[in-house]
């Protein structure tokens, strides 16, 4: 005889579930954490947003002067921002203080912080100025230069701008007004080349700035783009790209929390079907017919019906007596279907609770004879 210890079913199917929860929550992640995030963000920026007119014009003041400055002793480019490895958290504080407002890019449906300086924990959680140069307030002879990393598995951000063709929008958010911006130049170039990001004359432009190749990062994709008006057709395609961006939102969140219900509803299922096994009954069914009509024999088969139940290590078939009763004894509580010889169909029939009396949950009538159920518990 064999020592082996028996293997418990319940907690192999639940070990499954779990590992197939945790799986999807693993290949998924960088999908519903961003999805996520972007709605909290939407929340603090709603706050910003919230202002008095007076504290715009002051902060867009200041930011004013300052590009006035650079227009005179021209622009003074920072440090590679995406040479540092480090990442650092970002206070609340820090986060209210630094804030513009957003870069919306309607193609991508992608709405997110923009803040007027450069650090490595404002560059985890949205796009932001390039330290020396121009702040995006518009104007002529100004170029701001934004910066935004890819392949973050937490944040979304600058993943998709390699997808941005020419004459495709950028509106950037900021101070309680929107600029809009036509991409007029794509270019690839190494980190330490700057000499496109310059000011030019009487122009007004924003240049995007993030790693490539994709998790390679040796060289800097730039997607410059050239202010244009903000008419109500741009509005439009604003407005557009703000509902498929709130879909997505809503479908992945949705759909990660309906994943995780479903899941332990399972498991909660699972449990309550090994439980009710505990419980034992006996069908008991009659047919009504002719006995020239009855099936030879009929077949007790699993919930599924994809295998015959064994009793006493032989298939659990019973002949139907001259009365066409049939009687299956001490049965694990639970669904179970019959195959009835000669008949194509089947029939399920058990308890789905404990104290439930004996139910048939299928077809009841067969070409030759029709079944009811006559149920006694053991």
């Amino acid at each position: 005889m064999s020592n082996k210890r028996k293997r418990n079913p319940l907690i192999a199917k639940v070990s499954m579930v779990l590992i197939f929860l945790i799986g999807c929550l693993i290949m998924f992640y960088p999908f519903y954490i961003d999805a996520l995030n972007s709605y909290l963000d939407e929340i603090r920026l709603e706050n910003f947003q919230k202002k008095e007119a007076s504290e715009y014009r002051a902060q867009q003041k200041a930011l004013l002067e300052k590009n006035e400055q650079l227009k005179e002793s021209g622009l003074e480019i920072g440090a590679d921002p995406f040479d540092e490895t480090v990442t650092q958290s970002v206070s609340q504080e820090e986060y209210d203080q630094y804030l513009l407002g957003t870069i919306d890019i309607p193609k991508l449906a992608l709405n997110i912080p923009l803040f007027d300086t450069t650090t490595a924990g404002l560059l985890e959680v949205g796009a932001t100025v390039l330290n020396g140069t121009s702040q995006p307030v518009g104007g002529e002879s100004t170029h701001s230069v934004i910066t935004g990393h890819r392949g973050l598995p937490q944040r979304e951000l600058f993943t998709n701008i390699p997808k941005l063709v020419m004459g495709d929008l950028i509106l950037l958010n900021v101070l309680g007004e929107t600029l809009a911006y036509e991409v007029s130049d794509i270019r690839v170039v190494e980190p330490h080349e700057t000499a496109s990001l310059k000011i030019q004359d009487k122009q007004d432009l924003i240049t995007l700035v993030t790693c490539t190749p994709y998790m390679i990062n040796s060289h800097r994709l730039l997607v410059t783009g050239k202010r244009v008006p903000y008419t109500p057709a741009i509005a439009k395609v604003a407005s557009q790209g703000k509902k498929v961006r709130k879909w997505k939102q809503m479908g992945i969140l949705v759909g990660t929390v309906l994943l995780i219900i479903a899941s332990l509803g399972l498991i909660i299922r699972l449990i309550y079907l090994e439980r009710l096994k505990k419980y034992r009954f006996d069908l008991d069914l009659t047919m009504e017919g002719t006995t020239a009509t009855f099936p030879k024999d009929v077949t007790l088969y699993n919930r599924k019906g994809t295998k015959p139940l064994m009793r006493d290590g032989k298939v659990f078939r019973i002949e139907p007596d001259q009365n066409g009763r049939i009687r299956f004894e001490d049965l694990p509580g639970g669904l179970y279907q019959l195959r009835f010889a000669g008949e194509k169909g089947r029939l399920k029939a058990g308890i789905k609770k404990k104290g439930q009396k004996p139910r048939i949950y299928s077809r009841k009538s067969f070409k030759k004879f029709s079944i009811k159920p006559t149920m006694i518990f053991a």
